[in-house]
């Protein structure tokens, strides 16, 4: 929220005797009409794109100054030393691991964003439980927050779309990236994304399935910010009385 937001909503609480209803009701007007739907920082999922863009590039780089190492050793009959080779392949594992990682934490500041934003639109006194108080890990029980005092339902492929990125996530932070513990169900699709092999003893993941990961959160943001948008409509519009 911005500051003129914040200083209305805080303009609605900071009195001891109760506001005159007609205040209440041109406050509230005033701080849905400067009630913006941005979850994120500005440009941060361009500057998301550009950075894996970058890193790629880098990475590329260090391969093929690598590469050309060996093959210059082959030419001159010297005995090959692909030690580079093998600290490259591990730089870029761990690189991309992080992007994973770096991906659902910024899902989750969007998530938790857009609860803020939800319970100024629709009134702290009108929300029953907190997040805190439903379960669920911190991104799911954050959806149920959105959907079920936002009335509407995320698309469905999108949510298990991005529910998988998080699965991955688990993955490499809670094992290491080991598929030992990988169940079949997440092993199966896992299988039909592009980008990720789970066959050896650990996660492979190539910058196609970075890509289709961050596709995949930039399509669910934008989403839950045009639902915000809707509930910040519906919340404006005048009552009708009978």
């Amino acid at each position: 929220m911005g500051r003129s937001t914040t200083a209305i909503s805080q303009a609605m609480t900071i009195f001891d005797e109760p506001i005159p209803a007609h205040l209440r009701i041109s406050l509230r007007s005033m701080l849905l009409t400067n009630l913006d739907t941005v979850t994120t920082d500005v440009f941060e999922l361009e500057l998301f794109g550009w950075y894996l863009k970058e890193t790629e590039a880098v990475l590329n780089g260090m391969l093929s100054s690598e590469m050309v190492y060996i093959q210059q050793q082959i030419e001159g009959n010297e005995e090959v030393n692909d030690s580079g080779v093998v600290a490259v392949e591990y730089y870029t594992k761990r690189i991309r691991y992080s992007h994973v990682i770096n991906l659902t934490s910024l899902l989750e500041t969007c998530l938790d964003r857009a609860c803020s934003k939800l319970t100024v639109a629709v009134g702290q006194e009108n929300l029953p439980f907190s997040v805190s108080e439903l379960t669920g890990d911190q991104w799911s029980k954050r959806c149920k927050f959105l959907e079920r005092y936002g009335h509407f339902k995320l698309p469905g492929d999108q949510w298990s779309e991005v529910k998988l990125l998080i699965d991955v996530r688990n993955y490499l932070v809670h094992e290491n990236g080991n598929t030992a513990n990988l169940s079949n169900d997440h092993r199966k699709a896992l299988s039909k994304r592009p980008g990720v092999n789970v066959e050896g003893y650990e996660f492979k993941i190539e910058s196609a399935y970075i890509q289709h990961a961050f596709e995949a959160v930039k399509r669910l943001v934008e989403t839950i910010e045009e639902r915000l948008r809707d509930v910040i409509r519906r919340a404006t519009r005048p009552q009708i009385v009978p």
